[in-house]
This record gives structure tokens, C-alpha cells and sequence, in this order.
């Protein structure tokens, strides 16, 4: 079992949260209390779950619970794209980390589920 901060999907977890903690800097005051903290806390959440499914036995849980803070990553970052207050660029570059995350953690769910050879 690999540290899970040597993880590829936990680097880019990590990246992620730089490029969402950046975003949420310039959207405005009462945006940034709802808004700004759920896309930091999901980020978290994700960092936090990728940890909990490299140490356990049963992965699944966690990798479900990951695929839905990516999902609701998704929905926020969209949003915000939606209202102009981040730009397409922005948004384009976090949907590419969501993305990456997302592939990685279904390859990971499909291998945990492979029968053993």
C-alpha cells in the first residue's frame, strides 16, 4: 500500500484545492460564505477521502463518497462559471482536475471490485 500523498489522484486532489482556493478569493462577499466555503470543504472532503480508501479494506464506500464530492465540485464550479464570476479559463482548468480525479477514483473503484486472480 503506497502513502496515500504519493497517490497521482491525491496530487491532483491537492491541485484542485490551490486552483479552488484561488477561484473563490475574487467571487464576491456573500457568495464566498456559502459558496466559497462548500467548494473548500468538498475539496477537503475529497483530499480526506482518498486517504481513507488507501488504508481500507473496503474501498468502496469511500471512492462513492469521492465521486460525490467531485460531482458537487462540478455543480458549484459550474454555477459560478454560469453567474461570470469566474472565467471560462478558470472553469475550464478546474473541470479538467475534477475530471482527472474522477477517472482515476472510477479506475480505482473497478479495480477494488475485480475479482482476485
Amino acid at each position: 500500500m503506497a502513502i496515500h500523498t504519493d497517490l497521482e489522484i491525491h496530487k491532483v486532489a491537492e491541485e484542485l484545492l490551490g486552483l479552488a482556493l484561488d477561484l473563490v478569493r475574487n467571487i464576491p462577499r456573500d457568495l464566498k460564505q456559502v459558496v466559497g466555503s462548500k467548494i473548500r470543504d468538498e475539496c477537503l472532503a475529497a483530499l480526506v477521502l482518498i486517504g481513507r480508501a488507501n488504508m481500507a479494506r473496503d474501498k468502496l464506500p469511500h471512492l462513492n463518497l469521492l465521486l460525490e464530492s467531485i460531482w458537487m465540485l462540478n455543480y458549484l464550479l459550474r454555477a459560478l462559471a454560469n453567474k461570470g464570476l469566474i472565467s471560462k479559463g478558470q472553469h475550464a482548468r478546474a473541470m479538467k482536475l475534477t475530471a482527472s480525479v474522477g477517472r482515476q477514483a472510477n479506475a480505482w473503484k473497478k479495480s477494488a471490485t475485480a475479482p482476485a486472480a
